[in-house]
């Protein structure tokens, strides 16, 4: 018996023993695998996307256990192909269930007539891009949430003088994008050094098509700067927007607006930085935007289309006594004045939009009596007057004459 047993404990020792050199030798491989795909991986960063990608950022994204998906394509990375892009590269890593684990993203494209009138129209808010930037260049970076985690992206336009080599349509300006992942919990949480890593990279791409193209400018400085600092004084192009002096709401108001002058498109916008309703239906928010020659035409074609031009939408129907019902449509409600202009540009627009305190409570309409709506007129032309004279703002910098009003537009359900 005492034989038996050694045996049986000395058969036992033996396969215990090459079980566990067995799972030593797997688990050896498996490192040795994933250190050999993580080194793959990370090779392919350095070399995809025409080696614009930010390495130091990525590389804290960069998985062992699965290789990476290398989307790229464009006219400068391969002039023969079809492409409306001059470089659109994505690589990602991972299959999540509805998005990948990681995902790096860059583009820039040439801008045609008809997309540069639709992003002149867009938000321009300063301070967005925590890099200074020279003249006829314009940025802002963003964040936003994802399944795990947070991105942080960026966006340049970028003017060139000489335009844009082999375009089927003549471009003289062009447009880069990119998409970075964050370790942040939610957009709202993005560390400022994300948004600069993200604002370099683009300036990265954007000098890369600039020197590539000999477009006629010189390449942008990544030297970062101070974010900007909220607070209750506008940029200079936006000084004229004060509301004490234009007797709008008695509240803290917060302002963004253009930092540099473009002869193109301008915009200052200033709302109160609360969410309450003032008594009395005070001014609330006022945004001034003006466009000049094919940004002009644009984006009064736009608006036209969408009903907010002057003279495409009825009046809100008056009672009686002349006051005006307002409905609660989900959105505050708005009164345009729109002018033109003869300015450096071309044939020029404004658009004063100042939005009164409305509210609704429960009865989802509001009365605006007769003398209240004769304000908001005055309002707006108060602010347009304003705009339209102030020494440093668009109008007198773009050399703006001729000036003739071209009538209001209530953007209210009625």
């Amino acid at each position: 018996m005492r034989g038996t047993r050694g045996r049986s404990w000395l058969l036992y020792a033996t396969v215990g023993g090459t079980l566990t050199a067995v799972v030593a030798g797997v688990v050896v491989w498996f490192s040795a695998g994933r250190e050999q795909q993580h080194a793959a991986n990370l090779d392919q960063v350095e070399r995809a996307c025409a080696g614009l990608l930010p390495r130091a950022h990525v590389r804290g994204f960069v998985p062992g256990n699965t290789a990476g998906v290398l989307e790229e394509y464009g006219t400068m990375l391969d002039p023969g192909q079809e492409s409306r892009a001059l470089l659109d590269c994505t690589l990602s890593w991972g299959e999540g269930r509805w998005e990948p684990e990681a995902l790096v993203q860059v583009r820039a494209e040439a801008l045609i007539a008809a997309q540069v009138a639709a992003a002149d129209e867009g938000d321009r808010s300063i301070g967005a891009f925590p890099i200074p930037l020279p003249a006829g260049v314009r940025g802002g970076t963003g964040a936003d949430d994802r399944v795990n985690g947070s991105e942080v992206t960026a966006s340049l336009q970028v003017e060139c003088p000489r335009g844009l080599r082999g375009r089927s349509r003549p471009s003289e300006r062009f447009q880069v994008s990119v998409e970075l992942p964050s370790k942040a919990d939610s957009g709202y949480d993005v560390p400022a050094s994300d948004h600069l890593v993200a604002a370099r990279t683009a300036v990265g791409v954007a000098n890369w098509v600039i020197g590539r193209q000999n477009c006629g400018r010189e390449p942008i400085g990544t030297d970062a700067s101070p974010r900007r600092v909220e607070g209750p004084a506008p940029t200079r192009l936006c000084a004229w927007m004060d509301p004490v002096e234009l007797g709008f709401a008695d509240e803290e108001w917060e302002f963004s607006g253009d930092g540099r002058y473009d002869r193109r498109v301008g915009s200052c916008v200033g709302r109160i930085a609360g969410f309450g309703t003032p008594p009395g239906m005070p001014v609330v928010g006022v945004t001034a935007e003006s466009w000049s020659g094919e940004s002009a035409r644009g984006a009064y074609e736009r608006h036209a289309y969408a009903g907010t031009a002057p003279g495409r939408s009825a009046a809100a129907p008056g009672t009686p006594d002349g006051s005006v019902v307002v409905k609660d449509s989900g959105y505050r409600p708005t009164l345009a004045l729109w002018a033109e202009s003869v300015c450096d540009g071309g044939p020029s627009y404004h658009r004063i939009a100042v939005t009164p305190a409305l509210s609704f409570g429960d009865e989802k309409d509001v009365v605006v009596e007769d003398e209240v709506r004769k304000r908001f007129s005055t309002d707006a032309r108060a602010a347009l007057d304003r705009y339209l004279a102030a020494a440093d703002g668009w109008p007198q910098r773009s050399h703006c004459r001729d000036t003739k009003s071209l009538g209001e537009v209530e953007q209210w359900l009625r």
